[in-house]
């Protein structure tokens, strides 16, 4: 994902699910600033004193769910939504810049896929399927309503 990405050293990412921090920090490593949205607490502080201890400082790490869009800081250059959702939020789309890419996972079990989404105007989306997975959901992710009998 960080390779499909192509984040360049000048660009300002949007992370939704810190976890550990390991992709935050991959992710500062590669652009200038990066905001990553954690809603566990306990693994809020995970990833902030895993990045500290990596000596991570163009990284911040926000309390929240992020999993319908994080307007704070946007719109970011490239945004990377590290769960599964069923369907991308449109809140995501108006929150990248013309000429930035999402990435996100959507699909559900077993039938996900990552897409990388470009938007190229104001109005216009490309979206690319790289590789189909199976990943855990993103905590707080809307749900598809379900057809029942």
């Amino acid at each position: 994902i960080l390779q499909e990405v192509m984040l360049k050293k000048h660009e300002t990412v949007l992370e939704i699910g810190a976890g550990s921090g390991y992709m935050a920090a991959l992710l500062a490593h590669k652009g200038r600033q990066v905001t990553t949205v954690e809603i566990l607490p306990e693994l809020k502080a995970m990833a902030e004193a895993n990045l500290a201890r990596a000596g991570v400082t163009n990284a911040t790490v926000e309390l929240g769910n992020g999993a319908g869009g994080w307007s704070k800081g946007a719109p970011f250059d490239v945004i990377v939504i590290s769960g599964a959702l069923e369907v991308l939020p449109e809140a995501f789309l108006k929150q990248v810049n013309v000429g930035g890419r999402i990435a996100a996972i959507i699909g559900v079990a077993p039938v996900m896929s990552v897409n990388i989404i470009t938007r190229v105007s104001e109005t216009a989306y490309d979206t690319v399927k790289v590789f189909e997975t199976n990943v855990k959901p993103l905590s707080g992710a809307a749900e598809l309503s379900k057809f029942t009998f």
